[in-house]
């Protein structure tokens, strides 16, 4: 029998440049962090990878873009704008929805 390999994770590139036009009491630089804890808070730690982006080309007022890539084949990546001030709540559920649900006990 085959062992199973888990999936390639979700790649989440946050825009740095976003982040530093933040006005400082987004807290910009401490984004990262809070986006990792968000993730976990949803069980998504071991299924995500967040990486740090040069600009994505996308810098929206007071917004952070962040770059998903859902898998290696690189379908349905798309940008995602989140706030500051959801400390990634919003990207965390934006992630639930679109994940296939786990099949609970039979």
């Amino acid at each position: 029998m085959a062992a199973r390999e888990d999936p390639d994770p979700i790649e989440l590139h946050l825009c740095h440049r976003c982040l530093m036009r933040l006005p400082v009491d987004a807290g910009g630089v401490d984004l990262p962090r809070r986006v990792r804890e968000a993730l976990k808070a949803h069980g998504l730690a071991a299924r995500t990878q967040l990486i740090p982006a040069s600009c994505l080309g996308h810098c929206p007022t007071g917004k952070v873009t962040v770059l998903v890539v859902p898998d290696s084949t690189a379908r349905g990546t798309h940008a995602k704008l989140i706030d500051p001030k959801e400390d990634g709540e919003d990207l965390a559920k934006h992630l639930s929805a679109r994940l296939p649900k786990k099949a609970g006990p039979p």
